[in-house]
Formats: C-alpha cells, structure tokens, sequence
C-alpha cells in the first residue's frame, strides 16, 4: 500500500439522490418520521398485540 493519496475530501458534503431503483429509499441522509399520522387506536383501553405467535 502507498501512504500518498490522490483523494481530497469536499468541504462541504452534498447528498446526490439514488438512481430510483428498488432499494433506493432505504439510505437516506436524514433521521425521523417520512409523514405524519395519527396512531392507530385499539378497541379497547389495553390493547396487546401480537406477531407470529398463536
């Protein structure tokens, strides 16, 4: 391995956008919510869920 390099990061990083394939939507550079809704509300004042389990 060499310790020269050719590479010099940019000051300041800008994000290009995907290509739109199929998996592109799932790295985004920014954290939270996509949309806002309200939360589902169940029957009753307890509601429990659950997955894959009879």
């Amino acid at each position: 391995m060499s310790d020269a390099t050719d590479y010099t990061p940019p000051k300041v990083w800008t994000w290009t956008p995907g290509n739109g394939g199929q998996f592109a939507n799932i790295n985004r550079p920014v954290s939270g919510a996509t949309h806002e809704q309200p939360l589902p509300v169940g029957r009753h004042p307890l509601q429990l869920y659950s997955l894959a389990t009879p």
